[in-house]
């Protein structure tokens, strides 16, 4: 039985930035960007810095008008900026209901073509990465429980 490597695939093509989504038997394509090693879209990115930012600023200038009335003007500026912080993660957590995740994983074996793809995208020297698996005994036992070592090795290591 062998497992696999690394799950792959992503309806995100990494190099056309592009998904093909078939809604109501209609095919639209959707240009995603890559930010932070994930893909959204833009318009999505948009509307969750434009929420952050009201609710945090919100909160900050709503502290400045409403702590004067009843705490220390000394204390204004400190409170104010707590109330931005809420805000911060108010926006948070409404960004977090309103954009679920789009992308989704599909496993499937690797081959060595695939293998190497992964290296090459991960900037990764498979004859140093395997060098330093052989030198970690903990490591190495995972990958041949694992049974996925001789397909690591075999793409540069060895």
């Amino acid at each position: 039985m062998e497992n696999n490597l690394a799950p792959k695939g992503n309806h995100v093509d990494p190099k056309t930035k592009q998904s093909q989504l078939k809604t109501n038997n209609q095919s639209e394509t959707k240009e995603y960007i890559e930010i932070l090693g994930d893909t959204v879209l833009p318009k999505n990115l948009l509307y969750s810095v434009l929420i952050s930012i009201c609710f945090s600023l919100g909160g900050y200038f709503l502290g400045g008008i409403i702590f004067p009335l009843f705490t220390e003007e000394r204390m204004v500026s400190s409170y104010s900026l707590l109330l931005g912080i809420a805000g911060c993660l108010t926006g948070l957590v409404i960004n977090s209901r309103l954009f679920k995740p789009t992308r989704t994983l599909n496993e499937c074996e690797a081959n060595q073509e695939d293998i190497h793809e992964i290296f090459k995208d991960l900037q990764l020297d498979p004859t140093k990465e395997y060098e330093m698996i052989k030198n970690d005994p903990v490591t190495k036992k995972e990958m041949v429980d694992l049974g996925i070592i001789d397909k690591f090795s075999g793409s540069g290591g060895k």
